[in-house]
């Protein structure tokens, strides 16, 4: 037997469902996700591309040639060689997977910017992105070897750092 809410009840439950679903409304108006920043990922990325190449070859070279150098440095060795041998409960094949899920990853971020540079190689101005972004050299540095003003420095250099930008997050980075 079901009984029968009054019909003030009923209205007061009314009122607060839809008060609470016009709040819902407008706080999902109001929401926006964090905007993410394409143009600053995308230099972030650049940056970083040396060291990333590095730590895929270091990889490469700890997994697949036995005879390469893994000592740690002299510092930490008896620690390291302590847990490589197994001990302190170190599990070596689940430290390779993670190497090897961690190298993929990397390699692939790595092929990502390269097919990303490869769209501009041709650009008169892309020496802008090794010179700035791998060999540390200043706006003032660059400008000095393309025998151009700095102003025209930085819209080159933003020019190409947005069509790399297209090329490694896609339509995301067009809003």
């Amino acid at each position: 037997m079901t009984k029968k809410l009054a019909p003030e009840v009923l209205k007061i439950i009314e009122t607060a469902v839809n008060k609470a679903a016009k709040e819902s409304v407008g706080k999902a108006v109001e929401y926006r996700p964090d905007e993410r920043n394409f143009f600053r990922e995308t230099e972030i990325l650049l940056y970083n591309y040396p060291a990333l190449k590095l730590k895929v070859a270091q990889d490469e070279e700890f997994l697949y040639n036995p005879e390469a150098q893994t000592d740690p440095p002299a510092k930490s060795k008896d620690i390291v060689y302590g847990a490589i041998r197994g001990g302190h409960g170190l599990d070596i094949d689940q430290y390779t997977k993670g190497v090897k899920s961690s190298m993929m990853r990397t390699r692939q971020e790595v092929l990502r910017v390269e097919r990303a540079l490869e769209t501009i190689r041709d650009d008169q101005y892309y020496g802008i992105i090794p010179f700035k972004y791998w060999d540390g050299m200043t706006m003032e540095e660059i400008a000095g070897k393309f025998e151009c003003d700095e102003r025209t420095l930085y819209r080159q250099k933003n020019r190409l750092v947005n069509k790399i930008k297209i090329m490694l997050f896609g339509a995301d980075a067009l809003k």
